[in-house]
């Protein structure tokens, strides 16, 4: 008797873990989040009028050999209850064209917008080379070679 009753109670705690997460919407969300999403970061604040919020920069990898990365800078506002949302977004297109990894990257704020540093890779080659961003809006920004 007592193992079947552990059979069965093992069985449902398995099953529970193995669920959904009973309505945590966020745990959920996160759940989704693709594979190729590698990494995500806060990379500063910023204030337009009365709204304000945090910037986040997300790196993408692909899955080939060799892999190369994408980077999206977010807007993500926070409305009067504190919930978070995405305002806006943007692809670092010309960084994807060139076909090269990102190895670090580092950021800040200040009230003309975003600035990040960034870290490359040639997978092609191995060569190295370190490119800077400079947002102002989610469609005025200037990237190249770093000038430092």
């Amino acid at each position: 008797m007592y193992r079947k009753y552990a059979l069965i109670t093992g069985f449902s705690v398995g099953v529970g873990l193995a669920g959904p997460a009973f309505g945590d919407d966020l745990a959920d969300s996160v759940s989704t989040i693709p594979g190729s999403i590698e990494d995500m970061r806060v990379g500063g604040s910023w204030e337009h009028g009365e709204r304000s919020g945090a910037y986040r920069i997300v790196v993408t990898r692909t899955a080939g050999e060799p892999p190369t990365a994408r980077l999206f800078v977010q807007w993500i506002a926070y409305g009067n209850d504190g919930q978070a949302m995405v305002d806006n977004s943007v692809e670092i297109t010309e960084l994807a064209d060139l076909g090269l990894d990102i190895i670090d990257y580092i950021s800040e704020s200040d009230s003309d917008g975003l600035s990040v540093y960034i870290e490359t890779v040639n997978p092609a080659d191995g060569f190295d080379e370190t490119y800077e961003l400079h947002l102002f809006s989610p469609t005025d920004y200037r990237f190249g070679p770093a000038t430092n």
